[in-house]
């Protein structure tokens, strides 16, 4: 018996990847040695300077990672994204990092076979990012899903644990401004990332980014974290904290008074 849901989520998925609906030069058929572009900080600490096409992209660390995951769907221009299993993202922390969301496709609830909805998206998106951990994920099924991911050139994101992923980037909030004695508005935050997985060869390069608000959104800059002046930022306790589906453990940007 089949789950009529299920089928009905497919279904839908699979016209929503039709031509016209996404664009069909997204993906195409020979991306050995290609990249998605990712700001200028990652990409000098990226063993090919970008995310690999076809590849698979491990996100960890207690904060830091939806953030990061913001970062690295906004960066390629005129690119098709998903975010599947993430019911309670925050779209507006997305879309003040420069995600465009009328490219975004959202999957909240997979339904049981994750790795089938996955399959589906591949064919149709650059990026596909999921919350991790995936049910029914056998050794098998993941050989056939990565499969997948090389023949369209698609990047699989995970927020959360992959066997062998050709690259893990490791994040953390490494501190925070805006905060005055007793008041103010917590603004810019520093995100340190560290490259590690089989990609890397073995390499563990770091790199900091500074993210700063504006009035229109949020600019994505490098950061000297030697140069760290303590007294100007803060880490809270829990300020910006999200948890691996995405949603707000507290709020990304807070009133302090």
């Amino acid at each position: 018996m089949f789950d009529p849901d299920r089928q009905q989520l497919l279904a839908d998925l699979r016209r929503k990847m039709a031509p016209g609906e996404v664009s069909a030069g997204s993906v195409s058929a020979d991306f050995e040695g290609r990249v998605l572009a990712v700001p200028a900080p990652l990409a000098e600490i990226l063993p090919r300077g970008g995310l690999p096409r076809g590849g698979v992209v491990g996100l960890a660390g207690d904060r830091g990672t939806i953030s990061l995951l913001f970062t690295l769907l906004a960066a390629p221009a005129n690119a098709w994204s998903a975010l599947v299993g993430m019911p309670e993202v925050g779209l507006l922390a997305a879309a003040e990092l420069g995600v465009d969301l009328d490219r975004v496709v959202l999957v909240p609830d997979p339904g049981p076979d994750v790795l089938q909805v996955l399959s589906v998206l591949a064919d149709g998106v650059d990026i596909v990012a999921v919350a991790g951990p995936l049910r029914g994920a056998t050794p098998a099924r993941l050989r056939v899903l990565t499969a997948r991911l090389r023949q369209s050139g698609a990047v699989l994101v995970v927020n959360g644990r992959w066997p062998g992923a050709d690259l893990v980037l490791q994040s953390r909030i490494e501190g925070w401004t805006g905060m005055g004695r007793g008041h103010g508005r917590l603004r810019d935050r520093v995100l340190v990332v560290e490259v590690a997985g089989r990609g890397a060869a073995g390499r563990r390069r770091s790199a900091a980014m500074l993210l700063r608000s504006s009035r229109t959104g949020i600019d994505v800059a490098r950061f000297d974290v030697a140069g760290l002046d303590v007294a100007g930022f803060d880490v809270p306790a829990s300020a910006g904290a999200l948890d691996r589906a995405g949603r707000a453990l507290e709020p990304m940007v807070a009133d302090v008074g």
